[in-house]
């Protein structure tokens, strides 16, 4: 008898397994238009907001990427007129020599 009641309830929870798993599919087929229209909304919101993207890329590159190129040259000001400067002095005791 409990052989009969174990293989009952085997076959039990196989068929309503199946059961569920055909709810699912169904389901999933019946949703699956809605899940793609939401895709499409989502990247139409994207493409919307794009401009505003750009926009706040260019204020954020002028809001820091300007202070600091201005930094930066303010930094090797020093070095770039010293090598300047040696380059100059090169060329003046050149043409000295070859004058």
């Amino acid at each position: 008898m409990f052989v009969f009641g174990a293989l009952g309830l085997l076959a039990m929870v196989a068929v309503f397994g199946t059961l569920a798993a055909i709810a699912s599919l169904v389901c999933w087929l019946v949703f699956l238009p809605f899940r793609l229209l939401g895709l499409v909304f989502r990247g139409l919101a994207l493409l919307l907001f794009v401009p505003f993207l750009l926009l706040l890329g260019l204020i954020l590159l002028f809001a820091i990427g300007l202070p600091l190129a201005l930094t930066v040259v303010t930094m090797a000001a020093p070095a770039v007129l010293l090598v300047l400067a040696i380059v100059w002095l090169a060329r003046r005791v050149q043409r000295r020599t070859t004058a």
